[in-house]
């Protein structure tokens, strides 16, 4: 697996991600939906992989029985059970097991990994790792594939807890580094990230703040999603402007909290794209009647997906109304009205719901529509209902999405047209290719590798280039592509890479050429003006360092763990690091960003 080993490499593409976001000309926005947190993800999140862990699984404490006894063992607010062996007097006394790096069929992690944990009792690793260990533990472990955990013992009076499998090249620097180079590298290119699958909005079961998942809880591949806390730390190192779903349960108390969350949290540099839940329209969304069912709650009339759309227009309103009211910048949130890209009449309708002062009452305004236009949608159903499964090429399957290309681009220049009659920009929340199948067809696994197959051909680059070129020529606003990092499946071959090593996939390769090139990066540290030269020295520090002006005066500056931690604002060319711990820090004046080592 290609993770950096050394520190200072690590460290450096780090700043490197920062300095692109503050130093790029942008001329084609670009985002990017990154992918859920699981075991089984091709995309790795965190240095310490057990963050990205599976759901505890009961088994019998002696080996017998099945492989899930689906016994529900008490757990402690952060997730660890709070005794092993656990006797319920009905059942075996169980035990506890989960799984890490799970994708047995891409890039599955090897090498050298640190086990880690606090507490009295004992682990077993088996599968890809072998061993058993008394807890509290501290020790090197070969990997040669994805591994199972067990949790045997641990004491009530002290039990297991804060268990960490750093992976190989983070063992010595998880402490000051919390997401992988690979992720902060791959996101260095994009403006904004979108974090709708990543807090798993879809289906959302969250109603309250106190339903969020906690940045200590043992596994971030919660149904809940991640920690927002998690969200904020990567927004704070990368720069990026983020893109965040509200739960569509969420209560008016729970949109207060995260607002004042992000207001106290975030860097006040970065914006907020701001959406209620996510594609309320679309009916194979457990929201989408949840929200038909609410809004028939509040008296609201009509079939169930018009009751649907007006909840949006309504809740939306409310999100927009609690954040606008929140935050000191309201110029920092931009308010989106989502719709489907294949119905223009729908926006239109959602967005006169969103202006009527009934659902609205606030008349609040908004920003921008966003829609998602894939292309494609029919081509892998056409296969398959004429029988083509078997005998279809690639090139054919190329075709057939060329030839999809000009439906895509009707349905955005239809929704322009709203937009413009509205004052509202136009911007895209997902898209890419839509080579999937549905219904019956899914099965066919002669129709899916053929699918996926035609998504790995080099073919596919000039597809990609030709749909950019189109969006950008004629609305030239914000596009982000579904999805980041993803194995290809059944359900769908959504990532712009397989794995975080698939750099040379004609879809990421399209995006290098067809957008990110056209958003050039200045060189140096210099501001687009030039304005004032900075030198940062001794880096490494053993405790002070000093900011040197080409014209000697001094200037006021910001001091930033590697979390993105606000840690000091002070003016001055002396900034003291004697009470910090070893590890990475960041030091920003006037739009400038720099890395510092503290050793």
């Amino acid at each position: 697996m290609k993770l950096k080993s050394i520190l200072l490499t690590a460290l450096a593409t780090i700043s490197l991600a920062t300095a692109v976001q503050l130093h790029a000309q942008v001329t084609r926005p670009v985002g990017i939906n990154i992918s859920y947190v699981a075991d089984y993800s091709t995309e790795l999140v965190f240095t310490n992989a057990f963050l990205q862990c599976r759901d505890w699984i009961s088994c019998n404490a002696n080996n017998t029985g099945p492989w899930d006894t689906q016994v529900s063992v008490p757990l402690r607010p952060d997730g660890y059970p709070l005794q092993l062996p656990y006797d319920d007097g009905v059942n075996l006394p169980q035990k506890l097991k989960t799984l890490m790096i799970w994708d047995l069929f891409s890039a599955t992690p090897t090498g050298t990994f640190r086990l880690k944990s606090s507490g009295t009792g004992q682990i077993r690793l088996t599968n890809g790792a072998t061993g058993t260990y008394n807890s509290p533990v501290d020790t090197l472990v070969q990997v040669t594939g994805g591994v199972i955990l067990e949790l045997v013992a641990s004491d009530i009076n002290d039990p297991v807890h804060d268990i960490k499998f750093i992976l190989p090249g983070y063992i010595n620097t998880y402490q000051t580094q919390t997401f992988t180079s690979e992720l902060i590298d791959f996101l260095s290119d994009f403006q904004v990230v979108r974090f709708m699958d990543f807090t798993n909005t879809n289906g959302s079961q969250v109603v309250n703040w106190s339903d969020r998942t906690r940045p200590d809880y043992y596994t971030q591949g919660k149904l809940g999603g991640v920690a927002w806390d998690y969200v904020v730390q990567l927004a704070n190192i990368t720069q990026k402007d983020i893109w965040i779903n509200i739960p569509h349960k969420a209560d008016n108390a729970f949109l207060d909290s995260l607002a004042n969350f992000l207001q106290n949290g975030l860097d006040p540099s970065i914006k907020i794209y701001l959406e209620y839940s996510n594609e309320v329209w679309n009916g194979a969304f457990s929201q989408n009647a949840d929200c038909a069912q609410m809004a028939q709650n509040l008296g609201y009339t009509g079939q169930p997906w018009e009751r649907a759309w007006k909840y949006t227009a309504k809740r939306s309103a409310d999100v927009f109304k609690v954040f606008s009211d929140v935050f000191i910048d309201d110029a920092r949130i931009i308010k989106i009205i989502p719709s489907q890209a294949a119905n223009s009449w729908l926006t239109n309708q959602i967005v006169n719901f969103f202006n009527d002062p009934f659902y609205n009452p606030y008349q609040v305004g908004a920003d921008a529509i966003a829609i998602g236009p894939y292309f494609g949608h029919s081509v892998a159903n056409d296969i398959a209902n004429a029988g083509l499964a078997s005998t279809i090429s690639v090139p054919d399957i190329i075709d057939s999405l060329q030839l999809s290309l000009p439906e895509a681009q009707g349905w955005i220049m239809a929704n322009k047209t709203v937009a413009n009659n509205h004052n509202l920009d136009l911007i895209v929340y997902e898209g890419g290719q839509h080579l999937v199948a549905t219904g019956n067809n899914i099965n066919n696994d002669t129709l899916t590798q053929k699918l996926i197959a035609a998504n790995r051909d080099t073919a596919m680059y000039g597809l990609y280039c030709d749909y950019f070129d189109f969006w950008y020529s004629n609305v030239g606003n914000l596009f982000c592509h579904f999805t980041s990092t993803q194995r290809y499946t059944q359900w769908g071959s959504w990532g712009l890479m397989e794995n975080q090593q698939d750099t040379l996939n004609p879809k990421y390769r399209s995006l290098g050429d067809c957008i990110f090139s056209f958003n050039t990066t200045l060189t140096g540290f210099d501001t687009p003006n030039n304005s004032t030269k900075i030198n940062v020295f001794p880096n490494p520090s053993d405790g002070l360092v000093f900011l040197d002006f080409q014209d000697g005066r001094a200037r006021q500056y910001q001091l930033f763990d590697a979390t993105g931690k606000l840690l000091e604002t002070n003016t001055g060319r002396a900034i003291s690091l004697m009470d910090l711990a070893e590890g990475l820090y960041f030091i920003r004046v006037e739009n400038h960003t720099y890395r510092v080592i503290k050793k």
